[in-house]
C-alpha cells in the first residue's frame, strides 16, 4: 500500500534493475502497491480537517490538468465510517455542481502519506481504463511522477 514507510526508498529497491534501464513506467509499481480507492461517492459538500485533495483536484495544484467544479477529496475509512450517517449522498450529478464533492474512501488516512506516497496513491487511484479513456490524467500523472523518475506511459 501507498502508506508503506519509506514507500520511495522500498520502489527503489524492488524496482533497481528497471531503474537501471532508465525511466521507470508506473505499470511496475502497479504490481507493488494496491490502489487506494475503496469506495467512491458523490455527497454534497462538507469540511472536514481529514479531508485531503484526491483524483483530478490533487492533479490540478500539480500539474497542468484542470479540474471541474466538482472537487475529489479522499477520506480514511475508520473517518467516513463515522460520519456515514451525516453525508448526503447523491446518485445524480453534474461535474459542473461545486455544491457537491466526488468523496473517495482509502484505508489509511491520506493525510498521513508523504508526497511521494501520496503522488503514487493518486495515480494508483485512477483505473487502466479510465487513463484510457482519459488521456489528459495519463499526461498529468507523467508530469507528476516524473521529478522522481517515473513515467506513465504504459501504465
Amino acid at each position: 500500500m501507498a502508506d508503506h514507510p519509506n514507500l520511495e526508498e522500498h520502489l527503489r529497491r524492488e524496482l533497481a534493475w528497471e531503474f537501471g534501464q532508465g525511466l521507470v513506467d508506473l505499470k511496475h509499481v502497479r504490481s507493488l502497491v494496491s490502489s487506494p480507492l475503496l469506495m467512491s461517492f458523490c455527497v454534497r459538500a462538507f469540511t472536514h480537517p481529514m479531508l485531503a485533495s484526491a483524483g483530478d483536484t490533487y492533479l490540478d495544484t500539480r500539474t497542468l490538468l484542470a479540474d471541474w467544479p466538482l472537487k475529489t477529496r479522499a477520506i480514511s475509512l475508520c473517518e467516513f465510517t463515522r460520519l456515514e450517517g451525516m453525508l448526503a449522498f447523491v446518485d445524480e450529478y453534474s461535474l459542473s455542481d461545486a455544491s457537491l464533492i466526488k468523496l473517495q474512501v482509502w484505508p489509511y488516512s491520506p493525510q498521513s502519506l508523504d508526497g511521494f506516497a501520496m503522488a503514487i496513491a493518486v495515480a494508483l487511484s485512477y483505473t487502466p481504463s479510465e487513463l484510457m479513456q482519459e488521456s489528459r490524467i495519463s499526461l498529468a500523472i507523467d508530469e507528476l511522477v516524473g521529478e522522481w523518475g517515473y513515467y506513465a506511459d504504459g501504465f
